[in-house]
């Protein structure tokens, strides 16, 4: 869908993540997005979900709460004709996300898009980690977890394990693939 246009109101209360920073962090996963399904907990304007589904993701699950926000992701996706392939939900994610990142059905591997307001990583620390041991708990061999922070953030703060970080500018982005033991998860 390369150069197809994403829907944004251009209110402040989205942050969409800048494009050479969003292309550098497809280009680390890689492969890994050809055949996952997609978790946007923080859609904004569904920025990570679209670029996905463009890169070969099976499906894609955008949670945002704020209504506009959504009138424009379901426009986004009515434009590219990506309706089939996504569900928008309209909600508060702190409250969704046990349910979305519950155990899953099947070994389809996740994507995990975990870019909140950066404000939320000081004010809802311990219930961003809360998704992110969600994740590590539950997803499918091969799935990914990516948190977007600022820079200044003190990633100690996350929880133990073997992150892989990348600055970019007053940007970091910190992945994480759940841990495999003789073909299991830990």
């Amino acid at each position: 869908m390369r150069g197809r246009i994403i829907h944004y109101h251009g209110e402040e209360f989205t942050r969409p993540m800048k494009d050479n920073i969003r292309e550098n962090l497809f280009n680390i996963l890689g492969k890994a997005v050809k055949g996952a399904i997609c978790f946007d907990l923080f859609s904004g304007t569904g920025a990570m979900a679209f670029e996905s589904l463009s890169r070969g993701a099976v499906s894609a699950v955008l949670v945002e709460q704020n209504r506009q926000a959504v009138k424009f992701i379901n426009k986004t996706a009515d434009t590219l004709d990506l309706q089939s392939r996504l569900r928008v939900v309209t909600g508060d994610t702190f409250r969704l996300a046990a349910n979305l990142l519950k155990p899953p059905q099947d070994d389809t591997p996740w994507i995990v898009f975990l870019c909140p307001p950066y404000i939320l990583w000081e004010e809802s620390l311990e219930s961003l980690n809360r998704m992110i041991q969600l994740t590590l708990d539950h997803a499918p061999p091969g799935s990914v977890l990516v948190a977007e922070t600022e820079k200044k953030f003190d990633a100690t703060k996350l929880p133990p394990a073997e992150w892989d970080f990348r600055e970019y500018g007053g940007t970091r982005l910190a992945f994480i693939e759940p841990a495999m033991k003789c073909g299991l998860r830990m």
